[in-house]
This record gives structure tokens, C-alpha cells and sequence, in this order.
């Protein structure tokens, strides 16, 4: 009992010592990282992915490597205004994440996308993801068809693709046109016989779609000029007697997110080239 007693009295007096063990500085709670807040989660950029949607779930997030099969890629992610719920089409918000994605992507692309057959599109948070604190839009691209509405897999990133020769971008082709509606137009070399040819970008009014859509007058005065300019011709009344004129509008979604860029053709219905129309000149458009 007294060897029980003394060992007793040997660990009350090292546990009143008041000397820390080795190596610590006897308080328990200052070294204690306090847990980081939650946060909601946020894409990353410079990533691809197998389908491209209007909105992303965390749960449906399953970036694949560029390299691999994939229909659209992240060039930027961006971050929206505040707001109870995510930003309707059309609304100041919305076309605000459509410009940013816009002016980003030509410095991706490494030109204007509108002249190649690629589309910008916005991805938002889900309304849960939004619920959560998700403050986020994606800017993605993809390969079109001139409609905006075919989009293709592909390997391999996007970036720098507009900076020097593409085959996407917008040249020459052989239009298929019923009446006066263009059902197709295949890609050719432009010095392969054709009847078409990219001309520019037109810069249309502050209208709405229904007038865009059904307003070709105004349609047709904007391209003769995207069209008098690229080849330099006079832009004047005789335009209409030397060339015709195909135009691509925007897309619904796209209109109602702030785009203007009609995309203008100049076309022959029966007339073909084996070279690129840019400054051929009155000489070789005359008035016909």
C-alpha cells in the first residue's frame, strides 16, 4: 500500500507542476483551425464537356479531357449579379453574361467567332444551385452550322483557332435554296466553282426578332453594303443589279441576349467562281 501511496503522490505533483509537457505550450484550444465556410460550387475553365445545356448541376458536372470527344469547352467563367432567381432570357442580367461570354470568347478563338461556324452559349446554375448561393455562368463554345443549331463533336481545345487558317471559318460555299428560303450551304473551297461567299457582319437595329426575321428589305440594304464594301464596289442603288444576298440572322436565344451580327453572303443564283469575290471591283461585278 505505501509503494501505491508514494506513485500517487509522485503523479499529483508532476500534474501540479504547472511545466507543459515537451513540445506544447499547455493550452488546448489556440492551435485549433476553425472549419472554412461552405461554398457553393464553380466550375472551372479550360475544361470540355460531352453535351452542351442551358443549365449545370454539381451532379451532372463530368469534364472530360480536350483531348477526348467532346461538344462544347469552358473559356471562362464568370461571375453575375445578385438576384433571387437566375437570370431569365433577355433580362438586363442575362444579356449582360451573354457580352461578357461574347468579347471573351474572340479573345479565346483569337477572332470574332460570328464570322465562323462556331456558337457562344451561357450556361447558368441550376434554380437549386442559384438557391445555394451559386452566383456563377459559364461561357462555353461549340461548333455550328450557320443556323446556330448543329452541334458537332470534336477532339482537341478551341483556343487560338480563329488566329491564323480555319476551316472554320466562314468562306465559300454552294448554297441549296427553295423558293427564297436557303435550306443548306456546304462549305467549298474558294477555288472550287461556288455561288456564295461570306461578305461580313451587319450590325442590325434595336427591333425585335418578328420584325428581323420578316423585315428583308432592311435585311437586304445592310448586306449590299457589307457586301459593296468587301468588294469594293459603289454602295449605291446599282447594288441590287449586281449581286444578290443571303443572310443569317442570329438565333432567337441569341437576339434575346443582346447579339445584332447578321451574318451577310454574296450570292449568285446561277453565276459561279473559282476565287474569292474580296476587291474584285466593278470589272468583274458589273451592273447587270
Amino acid at each position: 500500500m505505501r509503494r501505491t501511496a508514494v506513485l500517487l503522490a509522485v503523479l499529483l505533483t508532476a500534474g501540479c507542476s504547472g511545466a507543459p509537457p515537451d513540445g506544447t505550450d499547455g493550452d488546448l484550444t489556440d492551435d485549433w483551425r476553425l472549419p472554412a465556410s461552405p461554398a457553393p460550387f464553380r466550375p472551372a475553365t479550360g475544361q470540355c464537356h460531352e453535351t452542351l445545356a442551358a443549365t449545370a448541376a454539381l451532379d451532372d458536372y463530368r469534364p472530360v479531357d480536350c483531348a477526348e470527344l467532346h461538344v462544347s469547352e469552358t473559356f471562362h467563367v464568370g461571375t453575375a449579379a445578385d438576384a433571387d432567381v437566375v437570370p431569365a432570357a433577355g433580362s438586363a442580367g442575362a444579356r449582360a453574361a451573354f457580352q461578357e461570354c461574347s468579347e471573351r470568347a474572340a479573345g479565346f478563338l483569337g477572332g470574332p467567332w460570328r464570322t465562323a461556324r462556331v456558337a457562344v452559349q451561357v450556361v447558368w446554375p441550376t434554380k437549386a444551385g442559384w438557391s445555394g448561393g451559386a452566383r456563377w455562368f459559364r461561357c462555353d463554345v461549340t461548333t455550328a452550322d450557320l443556323d446556330g443549331q448543329s452541334r458537332t463533336s470534336r477532339t482537341g481545345s478551341l483556343a487560338g483557332e480563329l488566329a491564323g487558317a480555319s476551316a472554320l471559318e466562314l468562306g465559300c460555299f454552294n448554297p441549296t435554296v427553295d423558293g427564297e428560303t436557303v435550306t443548306t450551304m456546304r462549305p467549298v473551297a474558294c477555288d472550287k466553282p461556288h455561288r456564295a461567299e461570306f461578305a461580313g457582319l451587319w450590325q442590325a437595329p434595336e427591333i425585335t426578332y418578328a420584325a428581323l426575321e420578316s423585315g428583308t428589305e432592311r435585311s437586304a440594304a445592310g448586306c449590299r453594303s457589307v457586301i459593296a464594301r468587301f468588294a469594293k464596289l459603289p454602295d449605291d442603288s446599282d447594288m441590287q443589279y449586281r449581286t444578290g444576298w443571303i443572310s443569317y440572322n442570329p438565333t432567337r436565344t441569341e437576339w434575346l441576349s443582346g447579339e445584332r451580327r447578321v451574318r451577310c453572303f454574296v450570292y449568285f443564283a446561277k453565276r459561279t467562281f473559282t476565287r474569292s469575290l474580296k476587291g474584285a471591283g466593278s470589272s468583274m461585278l458589273p451592273v447587270d
